[in-house]
């Protein structure tokens, strides 16, 4: 028995256990078993160590402009605070609003270029919704249900800063894809920079950062980088994941909660029979 508990050895164990996950899957012989297996079993570990208030499930992003994305493998989103739609009694077919959801990833195995294409596909969508809010003076942070008023210089903008946006990744065990085909296939499906990915995470490769060469510091978004590249590291890539995704609960920003968009039909309503009491 240890006399200290090393919580970074315990991540990596995560990690590992992650991995066996995905080759026991891979057992089965039917292919929606085998995706359905893996995207539980990355549920599990990450429901074991993200912070309280933090759900992890699997469905649909919409926001209130009457968008949705494809189905996504793993949603983590705002457990106090979020919408959730389940159809027919299913989480898998939960649709979450967009305003309440922290960050969406695809989870694949030995992850390959066609692979990586259809996560690319998904994510771009999850960018591409639109979150309402009244005044772009106001946000609040993950998991607080009060707003803030900022100064003009902390404006929440979706569009141009990375911390105002769902975090999206791709999580697999290995990556069977080169870099160059990575970044070539990004810049045909994404076309803007506010639409890109923010990391790969292969558990068993080196993941793949965005990264601001001219500070020589990672970056967040491909908005504030200039090239992509390989991180090595010492730890697992399970590691590398779990902190970047706590980073952005922490630091990430959304909007004032106004879920009614989803409830109630927006157009003005109207008296009759008005009879004085």
């Amino acid at each position: 028995m240890e006399n200290t508990f090393n919580s970074q050895q315990y991540i990596q164990m995560l990690g590992k256990e992650l991995i066996e996950d995905f080759i026991k899957a891979g057992t089965t012989t039917h292919p929606c078993s085998v995706g359905s297996a893996r995207e539980r079993a990355v549920m599990n570990k990450l429901k074991n160590i993200l912070p309280h208030g933090v759900g992890v499930g699997s469905g649909f992003v919409i926001d209130s402009y009457g968008n949705t994305s494809a189905q996504c493998d793993l949603i983590i989103y705002e457990e106090e605070y979020a919408l959730k739609f389940v159809i027919n009694d299913d989480d898998n077919y939960a649709y979450y609003n967009c305003e309440s959801v922290i960050a969406v990833g695809e989870v694949k195995s030995d992850a390959s270029i066609s692979d990586i294409e259809d996560s690319f596909k998904k994510l771009k969508r999850i960018k591409e919704l639109k979150r309402y809010y009244s005044s772009n003076r106001r946000f609040r942070a993950y998991l607080s249900k009060s707003s803030i008023y900022g100064a003009e210089s902390e404006i929440y903008d979706e569009q141009n800063k990375g911390d105002d946006q769902i975090y999206t990744f791709v999580l697999c065990k290995t990556l069977k894809t080169p870099l160059s085909s990575i970044v070539s296939k990004a810049k045909e499906i994404f076309e803007e920079k506010n639409k890109y990915f923010n990391f790969i995470y292969p558990i068993e490769n080196k993941p793949i950062a965005f990264l601001d060469a001219a500070k020589n510091r990672f970056a967040k978004c491909s908005m504030d980088a200039d090239c992509i590249c390989n991180v090595n590291i010492s730890d697992s890539g399970f590691n590398f994941f779990i902190t970047e995704l706590i980073t952005h609960i922490q630091n990430g920003r959304t909007v004032p909660l106004n879920t009614y968009r989803y409830i109630q039909n927006q157009e003005k309503f109207s008296v009759e029979n008005v009879v004085p009491l």
